[in-house]
């Protein structure tokens, strides 16, 4: 592979700027820390497949794969984390679907927003076995510049985090209603498994809820993540509070943040600031 003295002076330029948004010279962090937690729900192109199994015969995949997989809902929650503050901002809550806009439109909001973010870091659950693919995709066909955390194809790239990767290690991955039961964390209100008849019936309040459940659910995973490894100090209790105020501000509408998430974050608040043993009645 041939690197011409523009492009070696462009990499050095790119890993200055990654190096500078996130230390100061004395090695510790003086800068916000930015994180865009994000998650999407598809919707199978049949028209397409069926034409591509027509032509391929006995040797086309039997299964819909991620290329036929298009965008019909997605949403972002992109907060900030000040040195010295012990609460994230909730800087944006967003949650779109199909019947409101198309998938390019999606891609091409999600990507300025990445964009104008060049610092933060893209947090997904499961994000690098199809998210990913499906945004370059959408970048492929619709002519959309990807935005900085898109750009490298390393699974340990530094502007983002796949969630399920980090803290499976070298486990099995699990599923994120299951690493979240586990760990007592609100999930999904609809069953993984329905979203795509969810879509394909047009049942867009249930498919609204469900991606923004998700996103919800991942920035507390994340972090739940980033405290543990040391990169931020906050309170976490207070901090789920934070994001469920945030979101019945953004979309009040939510029945999952209202009836479920805010409840759950009110007690563990209030738990966290008793000593002692905590007594749950049945």
């Amino acid at each position: 592979m041939h690197i011409t003295q523009n492009s070696f002076e462009e990499i050095l330029e790119r890993e200055a700027r990654l190096f500078a948004a996130r230390s100061s010279g004395d090695g510790q962090s003086d800068r916000p820390t930015r994180l865009i937690v994000a998650d999407f729900e598809y919707r199978w192109d049949r028209l397409r497949y069926d034409a591509y199994r027509v032509e391929e015969g006995c040797d086309a995949e039997p299964l819909i794969r991620w290329p036929f997989h298009r965008i019909a809902a997605a949403s972002w929650l992109q907060l900030r984390i000040d040195p010295g503050e012990d609460i994230p901002v909730i800087e944006d809550v967003v949650v779109v679907t199909e019947n409101e806009t198309t998938e390019s439109e999606m891609a091409e909001r999600f990507f300025n927003v990445l964009c104008q973010a060049g610092d933060a870091c893209l947090v997904t659950w499961g994000g690098e076995t199809k998210d990913l693919a499906v945004l370059r995709r959408c970048a492929n066909e619709f002519g959309l510049l990807l935005p900085p955390q898109l750009i490298d194809g390393s699974p340990h790239a530094r502007e983002r985090v796949d969630l399920c990767r980090a803290v499976t290690v070298q486990a099995k991955s699990p599923h994120l209603p299951e690493y979240a039961a586990a760990t007592s964390i609100p999930a999904k209100p609809s069953p993984s498994k329905k979203i795509g008849t969810l879509v394909e019936a047009g049942a867009w309040e249930k498919v609204r809820e469900q991606v923004l459940a998700d996103v919800m659910t991942t920035s507390v995973i994340a972090l739940r993540h980033f405290c543990s490894h040391g990169i931020v100090e906050i309170d976490r209790a207070c901090a789920n509070v934070a994001i469920g105020n945030a979101v019945h501000a953004a979309v009040p509408q939510s029945a999952f943040a209202v009836k479920v998430f805010r409840p759950w974050a009110r007690d563990a608040e209030r738990a966290s600031q008793l000593r002692g043993k905590v007594y749950r009645p049945d």
